[in-house]
């Protein structure tokens, strides 16, 4: 059966995740140079993001291209050799090849842009749309606006890695309000988002990657043997109570290593007398 070739012109919505479902994005400076990479080749090759969402192990982008495979195998391929580099790690970042989808109607268009933005609230990752960090919602009817619900650092950042093409999705709403709302609230939209990563997420990736550095002390995590990610994994669930499948994800081993880890690892301790 002949695949079915990739349309490589015209507004797309692109979809990548990372290889074996493990969290790829640990850290602001991890999600920020993504948003550089993608940013630097959305110029190169004459092409205007128009809306994304980073979700620690995948990461949705709408894009306005003409050359979409070219757009975005320059930035996975950048992508991966920095992160690759960063971290020591020597294995393939992300399942290839990326998902995409032609948008060929501007109501299809506005769908995929709060189906983008949704995603965050639909894992348990954020409230509201407007509050998540690492989502382009607050790009949207921005020289109207005193408040930014991220916070204006957080803000600035974004401005300074990424820039997002706003003009085609804005027109169709009165002001932010308006637009934030039929994101919130689109029964549609909200039907449709895919939500397995709610099943495990009980601690944010900041919050647990702050714990595991601690415990790693400079060490490298690529480093260790598996006496020591045995010894990581017990420590990671004693400190903080999280899902083995984020300890599996953040960690890049096996979920049945992490629960026969744990369950050794109890079955060690000492008994009431």
């Amino acid at each position: 059966m002949n695949k079915r070739r990739r349309e490589q012109e015209g507004i797309i919505h692109v979809y990548f995740r990372a290889n074996g479902r493990y969290t790829v994005f640990y850290d602001e400076e991890d999600n920020l140079e993504l948003l550089r990479r993608i940013d630097k080749f959305a110029k190169k090759f004459d092409s205007k993001i128009m809306e994304f969402a980073l979700m620690g192990n995948h990461a949705h982008f709408l894009v306005n291209t003409r050359c979409v495979t070219e757009l975005m195998r320059e930035t996975l391929k950048s992508y991966s050799r920095w992160y690759n580099k960063k971290y020591k790690n020597s294995n393939k970042v992300f399942k290839t090849p990326f998902s995409s989808t032609c948008k060929r109607e501007d109501s299809w268009i506005l769908e995929s842009s709060a189906y983008i933005l949704l995603n965050p609230v639909k894992a348990g990752m954020s409230r509201r749309v407007e509050e998540y960090k690492w989502n382009s919602a607050a790009f949207h009817f921005r020289d109207e606006r005193k408040y930014i619900s991220i916070g204006y650092r957080q803000y600035l950042k974004l401005c300074e890695a990424i820039e997002i093409d706003t003009e085609l999705i804005d027109k169709y709403f009165k002001n932010y309000h308006e637009f934030i709302e039929y994101v919130n609230f689109n029964p549609v939209v909200k039907s449709s988002v895919i939500t397995s990563d709610s099943k495990w997420e009980s601690i944010t990736i900041e919050n647990l990657m702050f714990v595991v550095r601690k415990l790693l002390n400079g060490r490298i995590l690529n480093s260790l043997n598996t006496e020591e990610i045995k010894e990581l994994i017990s420590a990671i669930y004693a400190h903080t109570g999280c899902k083995m499948l984020q300890i599996a994800s953040i960690l890049h081993v096996d979920y049945k290593f992490v629960k026969q880890c744990l369950r050794n690892k109890n079955s060690e301790a000492p008994q009431p007398e």
